[in-house]
């Protein structure tokens, strides 16, 4: 699990994925965002590091639906990224197994996550750990900003 002391470092990890899936325009993420967000008394993400010859490769943030319809947490996998230089040598498996373990621990009757369309990488990846997509939901998202919104 990430420490306040991996703050820097997990902020990069989360530029990087930024700039992969091509938001980083919009990135508006902080230091001192995730200090509070991840680590302070109302935290609101849990995230974990992989390590590789001392240095921090890759990050898993989740964060936690407290009950749905099985009256059992949902845990969101929200961001995976393994820097490209630490691909299959294992760090995103192990992130994996820390969410798992994670979820377990809390009782959660389900992971889910969404991915990027196109990402096939990512789809062999989540399918070589026993996932498959889910059929029967398709994401939808609505712009809250003002300005985005079209006209009623």
């Amino acid at each position: 699990m990430a420490e306040p002391r991996d703050v820097d470092r997990l902020l990069e990890l989360m530029r990087g994925l930024a700039r992969f899936e091509e938001y980083i325009d919009d990135f508006a993420v902080t230091r001192e965002s995730v200090l509070e967000h991840g680590f302070g008394e109302a935290r609101l993400f849990t995230a974990f590091v992989a390590e590789q010859d001392g240095d921090l490769v890759g990050m898993a943030v989740v964060y936690t639906i407290p009950w749905t319809y099985t009256l059992r947490p949902k845990v969101v996998l929200k961001e995976l990224f393994v820097e490209e230089s630490a691909r299959n040598t294992g760090a995103g498996k192990a992130l994996m197994a820390a969410v798992i373990s994670h979820a377990g621990s809390i009782g959660a009757a389900e992971l889910t996550w969404t991915v990027m369309d196109g990402n096939r990488a990512a789809e062999g990846f989540y399918r070589s750990l026993g996932a498959s997509p889910d059929h029967k939901w398709n994401n939808w998202s609505l712009n809250l900003d003002a300005e985005a919104r079209p006209a009623r």
